[in-house]
């Protein structure tokens, strides 16, 4: 297990990170291996908890029951909708990527063309970014896809 309790902390850290998903994994390991003297100290602030192995809910049950609300604050999933956006969000160590099973897809083409996205913003744009993305993460493609309830019609 990697979380602590919280009695365990320090008093004080050189940085804290907000978020264990995508964007606060990054910036820790960024900061925690940067090339400073002294080695800074890096805490990180999750308001889910962390997931032992075997436990992570997998049944619509199980799932239903792990929803985030006043009276579950530590729930799993959480969702929020807006006028012209809805998100699901993951509360947890590892954040969003508990929920969306670390898929690391490249948007088709297709999709830049819907309205509202920036004209900078376009699939050329962003490949070289995407293909970064994929080989830090060592993402590689499943060699059968298709074969993914989530991609059942």
């Amino acid at each position: 297990m990697l979380s602590r309790d919280w009695a365990q902390r320090k008093n004080s850290y050189d940085f804290v990170v907000v978020g264990s998903g995508y964007g606060g994994a990054i910036t820790a390991a960024r900061i925690s291996t940067a090339n400073l003297d002294p080695k800074p100290s890096v805490c990180i602030l999750e308001r889910g908890r962390e997931w032992e192995p075997g436990s992570f809910p997998d049944t619509p049950e199980g799932i239903a029951g792990e929803v985030r609300s006043d009276i579950n604050p530590l729930g799993l999933h959480e969702f929020l909708t807006y006028r012209d956006i809805s998100l699901w969000k993951g509360n947890g160590l590892g954040g969003t990527s508990l929920v969306n099973a670390n898929v690391a897809i490249i948007p088709d083409p297709e999709v830049f063309h819907l309205t509202g996205w920036p004209k900078s913003l376009n699939h050329a744009s962003l490949m070289p970014h995407y293909l970064s993305a994929r080989a830090t993460l060592d993402a590689t493609p499943h060699h059968a896809p298709l074969s993914f309830q989530r991609f059942r019609r």
